[in-house]
């Protein structure tokens, strides 16, 4: 009884801190360098902001449709000022094995950037 006691508190011992181990999260390999992200977003912003005032001037959109563009524009831009930058689809994702999260065969066979040389 003694020994079944033992062996049943030793395993309840490595499974809690397996189950502990098995959940942390590891920090994922980004090497994205977040400074240029921001001014690349900034700059985003800034040309999709010229673009609804061409559309406007241009008669392709009315004055209200430009102004809720640019509340919804403001709005991405406090979001991602609170949030930061959250892992994009087929551009950048989590960084998995350098291939922006993607195995083989995506892009007719490019999965990354350091294919290309």
């Amino acid at each position: 009884m003694k020994k079944a006691l033992l062996v049943l508190t030793l395993v309840l011992i490595i499974g809690v801190t397996a189950t502990f181990a098995y959940a942390q999260v590891s920090s994922p390999e980004s090497g994205i360098n977040y400074e240029a992200w921001k001014d690349w977003f900034k700059r985003k912003m800034e040309w999709r902001r010229s673009q609804i005032d061409r559309a406007q001037d241009e008669g392709l959109i009315t004055k209200d449709e430009a102004e809720l563009w640019n509340k919804h524009l403001d709005y991405m831009e406090r979001f991602h000022e609170e949030n930061g930058f959250m892992p994009g689809i087929c551009h950048g994702g989590y960084g998995w094995n350098k291939r922006n999260g993607f195995r083989r065969g995506m892009m007719r066979g490019l999965a990354g950037v350091d294919r290309i040389e």
